[in-house]
């Protein structure tokens, strides 16, 4: 794959062009991967131009056990394409949980959207990266709307990259087969849903609702059970245990 040119924030300490003793060196970035449709094909244009560290919030036990390994299926095809040097796998259910508790219905997508977005700014500034990939593509899930982008985006800390922004369903899958990843089964969608979803939230109404929850603390909490996985056929047995264990 081609690379891109990297800006002055991106080099390397001592370099100019983007090379380190004639090695070229590229900018890491966090890329959040559903296990869905778009998250990979995001994933591949950006590793164009970054080393991507991909991050997957795993819903289980509120999603299925086969949504989750799915996931992980993805995660290995990705391997395959960018030969990235490790993911993280974040359990995310003790926070969704809160979320539904304590936020109003109609909000919980977003607050949910928001609440990655934040944890993956942290992981982030952890891992040296400049900026957060997502699979968001204008119109195509409720949080997605113009309004609820810029209401789930609003001062989160690193740049979002969004590669699929414009695209239409038919033209990401289009893409998906070109590259190789395509498959007809995929994870499928968060259990958590509300039948009645908010589409124009405003950036202060989220606020609000944020302060329902105490994200940081929900962020601790599921940060020590997340893994760094350099070898993605080598996650524990016993791994989906402990966390529905812990946020069940």
């Amino acid at each position: 794959m081609s690379d891109k040119r990297m800006n002055d924030a991106g080099l390397a300490e001592g370099s100019r062009d983007g090379r380190v003793s004639g090695v070229e060196v590229k900018e890491k970035v966090i890329g959040l991967v559903s296990g869905g449709i778009d998250s990979p094909v995001a994933i591949c244009l950006a590793a164009k131009g970054f080393e991507v560290i991909p991050l997957h919030f795993c819903l289980y036990p509120l999603s299925s056990r086969e949504s989750s390994l799915k996931a992980i299926e993805t995660l290995r095809d990705l391997k395959s394409e960018i030969n990235f040097e490790k993911a993280i796998i974040y359990p995310w259910a003790g926070i969704l949980k809160e979320i539904r508790s304590e936020v109003r219905d109609g909000y919980s997508c977003v607050a949910c959207r928001r609440s990655m977005l934040l944890t993956a700014s942290e992981i982030g500034k952890q891992e040296g990266a400049g900026g957060i990939v997502t699979g968001e593509a204008l119109g195509q899930k409720a949080s997605q709307t113009l309004e609820n982008l810029a209401a789930t985006s609003a001062n989160i800390e690193l740049p979002l990259l969004r590669p699929l922004i414009g695209m239409n369903k038919q033209e990401i899958i289009g893409i998906s087969k070109e590259i190789g990843i395509w498959k007809p089964d995929h994870a499928g969608c968060c259990l958590a849903t509300p039948q009645k979803p908010r589409t124009r939230a405003e950036p202060e109404e989220v606020a609000r609702e944020m302060k329902k929850i105490n994200l940081q603390k929900l962020i601790k909490e599921s940060e020590e059970h997340s893994l760094s996985v350099k070898n993605l056929s080598e996650i524990p047995e016993d791994y989906f245990f402990e966390i529905a264990g812990k946020f069940g």
